[in-house]
């Protein structure tokens, strides 16, 4: 394992359940607030507003893309909503921390969401000042993973070569783009997760759990 990652430089990670894992309850408060702002938006019923969140998620990648297209919402104040959730389940995460400090290189965050959310996000895992960056949603001109061009926009804009770059991510299709581009994947597998069937040959290692991955890692280059 250690001779496979020797020659990455640049370290890519997703935030949401990917840094932390679905117990945390975040996700679920996201898809209620999306839905809520919808509703309040069109001033329709609880069960019509879930229907358009998914399907302008089908559509566009993220609802506020359907929202911005077809509705003109001002995606700053549609984040800052969306994103009120309580993070009190999230818990300081020390030995992550200290993994990922130990990497070699760049640890660069790329993300579906807002850098402010990722910022409180990170903070409360206790991995504030472990990343280099943070390319976010509006960074991507709102064109979320996996859309390929922002991929190249990350690659672009943080002078990463993505032949010596990796990216950890939960979403199996988001992994897509990165391996075209010549990024190693790593996917989070989590139990309820069922896409990667037909993206097998963009994932290079499936994972549970990133704490357990770097400890790995830092197990075998300490053997060496």
């Amino acid at each position: 394992m250690q001779s496979y990652f020797t020659d990455i430089d640049t370290w890519i990670f997703d935030l949401d359940l990917t840094l932390y894992g679905p117990e945390a309850n975040i996700m679920a408060q996201i898809r209620d607030r999306i839905a809520l702002y919808v509703e309040d938006h069109f001033q329709i019923g609880s069960v019509e507003a879930h229907e358009i969140r998914h399907r302008y998620w089908k559509k566009y990648g993220t609802t506020l893309g359907g929202l911005m297209a077809e509705h003109a919402v001002d995606p700053y104040r549609y984040l800052d909503f969306v994103h009120e959730v309580d993070m009190s389940l999230l818990q300081p995460a020390p030995d992550l921390r200290r993994y990922i400090n130990t990497l070699p290189g760049r640890k660069i965050i790329f993300t579906n969401a807002d850098a402010p959310y990722a910022e409180r996000v990170l903070a409360a895992r206790g991995l504030d000042d472990v990343f280099e960056d943070i390319f976010d949603i509006h960074r991507m001109q709102h064109m979320p993973k996996p859309f390929a061009g922002s991929y190249d926009a990350l690659c672009s804009e943080l002078k990463i070569d993505a032949t010596r770059a990796l990216f950890v991510e939960d979403s199996a299709h988001n992994l897509v783009p990165a391996k075209a581009l010549g990024m190693r994947t790593i996917w989070v597998k989590h139990e309820d997760e069922a896409d990667s069937a037909a993206h097998q040959d963009h994932i290079d290692h499936e994972i549970s759990d990133v704490t357990q991955w770097l400890s790995e890692i830092h197990s075998f280059e300490r053997a060496a």
